[in-house]
């Protein structure tokens, strides 16, 4: 006899939303204090699975085979139990060695360092209101690395994967807004025509051996039909759109922000 059980499962995933901001005569963009309502959602109840009756079947005299036959079964069967094995989960990015540096990492991402050696610090917000200077001839407004140091905006450290939700409504304002930003290139595997790379804010990431904070860093993509070069220690700005978007892997941030359409300005 024969006992077969299936059972189903649900996952729900839930967004958040960004706000706006505006201009002052000053040539400085004061970011609105609104406060969005947070959104609820209760779990789905369970569904109640009733395990299937036993299915009766009637024994039936059985024909002797030949070696080759059960040979020939027993590949069938192994083929069909293959076949009803999960998909393994897909393959983890190949950490590589930075020609540059020296420095390890899935392709040319730094590790980042989440890890506290010392009390975990309460979050709390030290900075809740900011104004940035829009850059001449362009829509534009400066940010540096300091204006989105969790550690010295919230205090944070460690960074949770729910850190955006702590986030004052002036940093949460720039998600989606042009901005202007300095740093340094993290060492790549190519030289030239890059159309991606990590952006981080100082040499000490970039040669020192030194694993970045999570807001150390940002990723850039390049605007369609644009590429850059690397530049070896060498500070640049970068203008495009940015954008907070937390990305977690194995229960731990592995990405928090990133600018696209960007254009590197040396």
């Amino acid at each position: 006899m024969i006992n077969r059980r299936t059972t189903s499962a649900l996952v729900l995933s839930l967004a958040a939303a960004s706000s706006g901001c505006g201009e002052s005569q000053e040539g400085y963009v004061d970011f609105e204090s609104t406060k969005p309502a947070p959104t609820q959602q209760s779990a789905a109840p369970a569904e109640d699975v009733q395990p299937d009756k036993p299915e009766t079947t009637k024994v039936q005299s059985v024909t002797p085979v030949s070696a080759a036959s059960e040979a020939e079964s027993s590949l069938v069967q192994q083929a069909v139990s293959e076949s009803a094995t999960p998909s393994a989960a897909p393959p983890t990015p190949p950490v590589l060695t930075s020609e540059h540096s020296g420095l390890q990492g899935p392709a040319d991402v730094p590790v980042v360092e989440n890890i506290v050696s010392g009390e975990t610090r309460k979050i709390e917000l030290l900075i809740p209101e900011k104004r940035l200077r829009k850059e001449r001839g362009t829509s534009a407004v400066r940010v540096s690395f300091d204006d989105i140091d969790l550690l010295k905006v919230l205090n944070m450290e460690p960074v949770p994967v729910n850190a955006v939700e702590y986030f004052p409504e002036w940093l949460k304002a720039l998600d989606g807004k042009p901005v202007r930003i300095r740093g340094y290139m993290y060492p790549t595997f190519e030289s030239t025509g890059l159309k991606s790379f990590a952006f981080v804010r100082d040499t000490g990431i970039c040669c020192f051996q030194r694993k970045p904070k999570i807001y150390d860093i940002i990723g850039i993509t390049m605007a369609e039909g644009v590429t850059a070069d690397y530049m070896e220690l060498r500070p640049f700005d970068v203008e495009g759109i940015f954008h907070i978007d937390p990305q977690v892997d194995a229960n731990d941030l592995s990405r928090l922000y990133h600018i696209d359409n960007a254009r590197v300005l040396e």
